[in-house]
């Protein structure tokens, strides 16, 4: 081989290298996102004793399917009588493919908080499963979610969901939720006996993107009742939130 070929099989193994590194880097993505509102609800719950929370996060992803991420919020349990946790931080990671059409999700969450109560455990996990599918505007959506250590005695719970999104225009987008949370052996009767406690929630919302990178949301919350009335008041959610 002479030099000039060499010279030119040597760029030319260059190049490919330099291309394949530049497409491995071009696959992985990385994103933040903060915001405030003026309540953290959370399946129908207040998170912060209805008072506003200030939140942000990190994402990253590989290849448009795989990705990682983190997410904080302060928090306010005082109601339930712990009356130290103050900030939960949650770490999730999954895999997001699209098969005929439909966008699967399938991940594992960690909600973990700063400063719990000796003694008592909020922090848990959950697995994940969601899909969704497209049809022009319309966006239908459904999810489960699992604990096998969900707070309290219960240890066991459940979340199922669905969900729908309509875009009314390039800017406002109108969404709404309903979905039943389930926990095994949560209450405990004088005898001693336990049984699974349930209730319904739901949610409806317009959601306004000023730009690219900001958006406002207003939604209504509310919850089901159960043996002892409406657990959780409904309420008006204002929320703010920019990406970058």
């Amino acid at each position: 081989m002479n030099h000039v070929s060499s010279l030119a099989l040597a760029a030319l193994l260059a190049g490919a290298v330099t291309q394949t590194h530049a497409q491995d880097a071009s696959a992985w993505q990385a994103t933040f996102n903060a915001g405030a509102q003026s309540d953290y609800v959370f399946r129908g719950i207040s998170q912060t004793n209805e008072r506003p929370s200030g939140f942000a996060g990190a994402d990253v992803t590989y290849d448009k399917q795989w990705y990682l991420g983190a997410w904080t919020s302060n928090v306010d349990f005082s109601p339930s009588g712990d009356t130290r946790t103050s900030q939960e931080i949650d770490f999730y990671g999954g895999w997001r493919p699209t098969v005929a059409g439909i966008n699967f999700d399938l991940g594992y969450i960690y909600y973990g908080y700063r400063h719990q109560p000796r003694g008592l455990r909020e922090s848990y996990a959950e697995t994940y499963l969601r899909a969704s599918r497209v049809f022009g505007p319309l966006t239908l959506g459904v999810a489960a979610y699992h604990s096998p250590n969900f707070p309290g005695i219960s240890r066991r719970a459940t979340y199922g969901e669905a969900n729908i999104s309509y875009a009314i225009d390039a800017t406002w987008s109108a969404s709404a939720a309903w979905g039943r949370q389930s926990i095994a052996h949560a209450t405990v009767h004088e005898d001693g006996s336990a049984s699974r406690f349930a209730y319904n929630t739901w949610n409806l919302g317009l959601t306004w993107a000023i730009n690219d990178h900001t958006s406002l949301d207003l939604r209504y919350w509310d919850t089901g009742a159960h043996g002892s009335g409406d657990i959780y008041g409904s309420r008006v959610v204002a929320g703010v939130k920019a990406t970058f």
